[in-house]
């Protein structure tokens, strides 16, 4: 009976073991995300469907190369060397795609905070006012994801924008449109 029992744990420890494994590896690139979403401004509103690839996570060497050049180089150091980095992946509106740069996940306790930067802007929110201010200087936009351990969640996007560092090693983000473009309900594509 002895012998049973500790087969039995043996298994047991083992099948644990495997779905461990398989739950973190689970929730990696390459993986893909959708969300519709919602735009607004004070003349009007607007809505779509979003798709974010992420084929591999900044490394973090090129993830210091470009927080670096932010730091040293201000937002012009930046955007050369977020657009000397390889593409991690992609996002897609429509039929256009533009080029992820940065890809990075933090885990939460609940689950991951996801930030994804293209190398151009995406559109610009309320830019076709003939009140609307100058486009110059927006070149990027980035996504932002929060979503739990089985790839639900919500989102922003400043479709176009820039980033400047804060000066306590953060960055402080500035968007094109009056506030961010919603992204209600996110969630991971299951292949």
């Amino acid at each position: 009976m002895s012998s049973i029992r500790t087969s039995i744990i043996i298994v047991l420890v083992g099948l644990a073991t495997v779905v461990a494994a398989a739950q973190k590896s689970r929730y990696t690139a390459p993986e893909t995300f959708t969300s519709a979403l919602q735009a607004a401004t004070a003349n009007g509103a607007g809505a779509g469907t979003i798709n974010i690839q992420v084929d591999r996570y900044t490394h973090e060497q090129d993830r210091k190369r470009m927080s670096d050049a932010l730091t040293h180089g201000g937002y012009s150091g930046f955007l050369q060397a977020l657009r000397a980095a390889p593409t991690v992946g992609g996002v897609t509106m429509g039929d256009q795609k533009f080029a992820v740069r940065w890809a990075r996940e933090e885990v939460t306790d609940k689950g991951r905070n996801i930030s994804i930067v293209t190398d151009k802007p995406i559109y610009f929110v309320g830019g076709g006012r003939p009140d609307a201010k100058p486009r110059a200087g927006f070149e990027i936009a980035v996504v932002q994801l929060t979503v739990d351990n089985n790839g639900l969640g919500t989102g922003t996007m400043a479709a176009a924008a820039k980033v400047r560092p804060d000066g306590k090693g953060g960055v402080l983000l500035d968007d094109y449109a009056e506030q961010p473009i919603k992204l209600p309900f996110v969630h991971r594509v299951i292949k």
